[in-house]
């Protein structure tokens, strides 16, 4: 009872402080509402629904993909339909990686004999994910090299951005590496670790997805397309805000992904509240003066991921297992 109360008390701050980053935006006229209405015309909806749509689909197909490796080759529209419900459970439950847990749970549900390929997919896949986040942050940030190194706020986001890439990649570097497994360095390690067991058997899966370097760097060159279609949706809801009509591209490129990191980070559902917040701050940075044009982009994106996760709903109603309540609080 107490870790439910404790649970449900941490879902509700997270939900309060998403609100409250909202409200702080609305009310001070950071996020205007009123922009996005020219968005609904056929014009701007149509293509917007098609760019939303294909990174829905690249998501799935990067699990997919990443599934293989684990032996289990399941068919496109099988991954898409719980990728669709793990998007409909990022906006239902406050925190932003409700929707992996649910996608595990139920692909566990349907390959039981599979439970910590289930697991280490959705950690691999949102690994990926954010790791493509990174080198898209950093290949943009090189292309407007000038910009970056005269801007000394910039600069230091681009020593972060250098930081953190080199550790990602070290890090994937150490469990995909083959001569690490052979000497069995890892392992050793591993087992003076407590709850040593599981640990190695995590281990033990995520090491297979570096064995298949085709896979592996397929995942990353979709996510790099996948990342590509929502920031061609921003551009398209910022001219159709007009709020970005005299903003070049390559502003997007370079804010886009940095913002996408911030979202990811599991403090509000779907990032919302986190992203406006984020997005406001970096396109004031790149472009040295207040703009509403931030908030506006991501509210779009979130609100077009929203209507996608409502054909997750569908889904999952068609599920006749549900959603326990300890995955739903996790």
């Amino acid at each position: 009872m107490q870790k439910k109360a404790k649970n449900f008390l941490i879902q509700a701050l997270k939900i309060v402080f998403s609100v409250g980053l909202i409200y702080w935006l609305v009310q001070s006229g950071k996020l205007n509402f009123k922009a996005l209405a020219n968005l609904l015309q056929p014009q701007y909806l149509i293509p917007a629904f098609l760019l939303v749509g294909a990174n829905m689909y690249l998501t799935s197909e990067r699990w997919r993909i990443l599934l293989q490796t684990q032996s289990h080759h399941l068919p496109s529209w099988r991954t898409f339909k719980l990728t669709m419900i793990g998007i409909f459970f990022n906006f239902a439950v406050p925190g932003g990686v409700g929707g992996d847990l649910v996608k595990a749970f139920y692909f566990a549900k349907d390959f039981p004999e599979s439970r910590m390929a289930a697991a280490t997919s959705v950690l691999m896949d949102r690994v990926l994910g954010l790791y493509a986040m990174i080198l898209m942050a950093l290949l943009a940030m090189l292309f407007d090299w000038q910009l970056v190194q005269s801007n000394s706020s910039l600069h230091v986001l681009f020593l972060v951005i250098v930081g953190l890439f080199t550790a990602a990649t070290l890090g994937l570097g150490l469990v995909f590496s083959q001569k690490l497994h052979k000497r069995g360095s890892v392992n050793r390690r591993l087992q003076k670790l407590p709850g040593a067991s599981k640990t190695t058997r995590i281990y033990e899966s995520l090491h297979l997805y570096g064995r298949d370097y085709k896979n592996l760097l397929g995942s990353i060159a979709i996510s790099l397309l996948a990342q590509t279609f929502s920031i061609m949706f921003m551009i398209l809801a910022g001219h159709a805000s007009g709020l970005g009509a005299e903003m070049n591209w390559s502003t997007y490129f370079l804010v886009a992904p940095l913002g996408f990191m911030a979202t990811a980070i599991p403090i509000s559902p779907a990032g919302v509240g986190v992203g406006q917040a984020a997005f406001y701050f970096l396109f004031n940075i790149y472009t040295g003066h207040a703009t509403d044009l931030g908030p506006t982009v991501i509210t779009a994106l979130q609100v077009a991921q929203f209507v996608f996760g409502l054909f997750g709903a569908f889904f999952y109603m068609q599920r006749k297992e549900k959603v326990p309540y300890e995955v739903n609080q996790s």
